[in-house]
């Protein structure tokens, strides 16, 4: 086992947790956006841009609901910093850093191939 995996805890910042659940949140509008332009469309189920639009659609869910579950929990004050934390358990922080590089390889391969930008201008 390495360090990471003997690791049994991590701790995120309050803060950081709630801007990513609303950027999530953003994000999840304009993908709504795009599949919805694309459901009318019969040949767009086919297609390699819905598989990648439903698939971080899917993600993103996830992703949110875990970090939202974690924003439930009682936070720490670090001592190092001052700021407010969340302990995160390994299963859930590696679930978490799974969620967000496949979230940015698929939002990468939209923006490359097909134009398609997530946020908002």
């Amino acid at each position: 086992m390495t360090e990471a995996e003997t690791k049994e805890y991590y701790y995120l910042p309050l803060e950081d947790c709630h801007h990513r659940i609303l950027e999530c949140l953003d994000i999840r509008k304009v993908l709504k956006y795009y599949i919805q332009d694309h459901v009318a469309n019969n040949t767009g189920w086919d297609s390699k841009l819905m598989m990648l639009l439903t698939e971080t659609y899917a993600i993103n869910c996830r992703y949110v609901e875990i970090m939202e579950d974690l924003v439930l929990t009682p936070p720490n004050i670090s001592e190092e910093t001052g700021q407010e934390v969340i302990t995160v358990d390994y299963a859930r922080y590696t679930m978490l850093l799974s969620y967000s590089k496949l979230m940015i390889v698929n939002e990468t391969e939209m923006k490359t191939n097909y134009g398609v930008t997530l946020y908002e201008h």
